[in-house]
């Protein structure tokens, strides 16, 4: 865990200085292949050779996981090796936010063991706040018990989360607005957009918010190294993560979730937003 912490700590300096020294004019450096609405910056791919390079020094025989590493080989996720300890790491998530300077964006490095989230590692550098979840040993926010919010069962005391990804199409716009009309006509306490799934998570494991949730728009869902670092602080937090379209249950190939601090808001979550979708034609 003190590895993954400390590296998590130094990528997140590594987005302070990189926002600090920018140009306001030029905005950050990003680099070719991965402009408009799904950027890349210079520290995303700095971020990502540190963990990848410190992780494989020290862990020989781990596996790891990364984001633009993937995107480099054409986007594909490799399937998580049950008999392989596997780090999956996402080096800004967010990058969106961070890309403008909007301080909503993190770092996220977790470690499956058997193939399920054992270790998560979040930190956010813009609040100095460290999110830890270990199996079986409880979470963490710099040092102290947290846990998710398990009183709020019913849509009108909950504040939802959620995320509009990279969705831009007329079907998935559809999708989207059906989400959001069907909570607010649920007389949902509040629903936010925050623009990092990890960072939204860390915060219903945190008791901040009630629940998230996303994916339901099909177009470029989140992947393991959404759902790793999170799944992980979430379990030992008392997060209930179930699959936002249906009954299967959640693991990291799913390509959507409703997450909430109780399994009763989790499925009113599920089951609003289902009937609200099931109507528009794909």
């Amino acid at each position: 865990m003190e590895v993954a912490v400390r590296l998590a700590v130094q990528c997140g300096e590594a987005m302070l200085e990189a926002i600090a020294a920018v140009d306001s004019q030029s905005g950050l450096n990003l680099k070719d292949g991965k402009h408009g609405i799904d950027p890349q910056t210079a520290t995303d791919l700095a971020n990502e050779r540190l963990v990848i390079d410190t992780l494989k020094l020290i862990f020989p025989t781990h596996a790891v996981i990364g984001e633009e590493s993937c995107a480099a080989a054409g986007g594909k996720v490799p399937m998580v090796d049950p008999s392989v300890p596997t780090w999956i790491v996402d080096p800004i998530d967010g990058t969106q936010n961070f890309c403008t300077s909007l301080p909503l964006s993190v770092v996220s490095i977790g470690l499956c063991l058997n193939g399920v989230p054992a270790l998560g590692v979040i930190y956010d550098p813009f609040r100095d706040e460290l999110f830890v979840g270990v199996a079986a040993e409880g979470a963490y926010l710099n040092g102290v018990r947290m846990r998710a919010d398990a009183k709020r069962t019913a849509l009108d005391k909950a504040m939802v989360l959620t995320d509009v990804g990279y969705e831009r199409s007329p079907k998935g716009a559809r999708r989207l607005a059906a989400c959001h009309e069907a909570l607010l006509l649920a007389n949902t306490f509040g629903v936010r957009i925050v623009g990092s799934t990890v960072l939204a998570l860390a915060w219903v494991a945190a008791g901040r918010a009630s629940a998230f949730y996303v994916g339901l728009h099909k177009k470029d869902v989140p992947k393991a190294w959404d759902w790793c670092a999170a799944k992980a602080i979430g379990d030992a937090s008392g997060v209930v993560f179930l699959r936002a379209e249906n009954d299967i249950p959640f693991d990291l190939t799913s390509p959507s979730v409703c997450a909430a601090g109780s399994e009763a808001l989790a499925k009113t979550l599920r089951r609003t937003l289902c009937q609200a979708t099931v109507v528009l034609k794909d």
